[in-house]
């Protein structure tokens, strides 16, 4: 399928991506800019920036499944080639969320600005567990805020932030190789990459799937969270006004 032009931004993004909802979600935070102009702004930081990283791990998990489908063992530069990508898919995926999460506190910050601040800089110092515990208490019901906490409980999401964390914090995961037996031929890298390496089980494999999987697990996670802010926006800000 063709990717599609995100007008508000000017360039494409994949076909995957929740075109439609996004920019309804703009347009609601359109009709604040002069009555809210610090919610707005923050927002459209983490709403532009949700779309650019998007892109990004898209394109970086086709360079990686294109690469380990010629081989899970190549040359070190391919090898090199497959660390930058591996790197570059799982940042972006959890910048994804975190924007996702960045830009919905913003929005909750125009009908609660009490617990939602960001007048000070360490008011937007907080995590998405923080912000999904913030819809709770405030929002408790509202689709968004049972969207939210589901999104943060699923083992993929675990295992994309363990990945980015071990990848931006300690370094590359190692491989181990197999040759004869049920794992001939295959590739893996430790599946708990967090604990200590001397308890690592190598049972995520380096395939076709490594980072696909990931990214069709974000695909319909984002498309659910973003209906949600829709249904939020619509419910919730066009009573403000």
């Amino acid at each position: 399928m063709s990717w599609i032009k995100l007008t508000s931004l000017g360039f494409e993004v994949p076909p995957s991506f929740p075109t439609e909802d996004y920019d309804k979600v703009r347009s609601f935070l359109e009709k604040y800019k002069d009555t809210h102009p610090a919610q707005c702004k923050s927002f459209g930081l983490g709403w532009h920036g949700l779309a650019y990283r998007y892109r990004t791990l898209v394109e970086y998990d086709k360079q990686f499944t294109n690469s380990v489908k010629v081989s899970n063992s190549p040359p070190p530069e391919e090898r090199y080639n497959q660390g930058k990508a591996l790197f570059g898919f799982f940042v972006n995926a959890l910048s994804v969320i975190e924007c996702f999460f960045y830009s919905t506190y913003c929005i909750a910050s125009i009908l609660k600005p009490d617990v939602f601040p960001i007048s000070k800089s360490k008011d937007l110092k907080f995590y998405p567990k923080d912000v999904a515990s913030k819809y709770g208490t405030c929002f408790s019901g509202d689709c968004l805020s049972i969207k939210m906490n589901q999104c943060l409980h699923e083992s993929k999401y675990k295992e994309m932030k363990d990945m980015r964390d071990v990848l931006t914090h300690r370094g590359m995961p190692p491989r181990a190789f197999y040759v004869g037996g049920d794992r001939d031929g295959m590739a893996t890298m430790p599946v708990n990459i967090k604990d200590p390496s001397d308890q690592w089980h190598f049972d995520l494999p380096v395939d076709a799937q490594t980072t696909a999987v990931h990214r069709q697990w974000l695909c319909g996670k984002l498309n659910s969270l973003m209906a949600a802010a829709v249904d939020f926006c619509n419910q919730r800000l066009n009573c403000v006004l």
